[in-house]
């Protein structure tokens, strides 16, 4: 699997650490947009079996990712990561 490593995902697209977690927040035109990205992350996070937090309010979207069960950054929070952009990259470029 292709991913970002956790130093690129902060340098180049920023991404950022706190505590355990990676957070990130996207910003759309309108609620609507913000609540279409919201249920594609929901279900691309779904089919990985690894689900972040995710926070809207009104046309942002924060997402923090960890690994819950070992209390840190790993793996699975790198892949999802780059999936997200991935679905931000797509959904911006409509």
């Amino acid at each position: 699997m292709n991913h970002k490593s956790l130093q690129e995902l902060t340098n180049k697209y920023n991404w950022e650490i706190i505590n355990n977690e990676i957070s990130k927040t996207f910003v759309f035109n309108d609620f609507n947009s913000a609540l279409d990205f919201f249920n594609l992350v929901a279900k691309e996070a779904e089919a990985c079996n690894h689900h972040p937090d995710i926070l809207n309010s009104f046309r942002k979207i924060k997402i923090n990712l960890t690994t819950h069960d070992e209390k840190k950054i790993t793996e699975k929070d790198l892949i999802l990561a780059s999936k997200i952009d991935a679905l931000f990259n797509n959904f911006t470029s409509k």
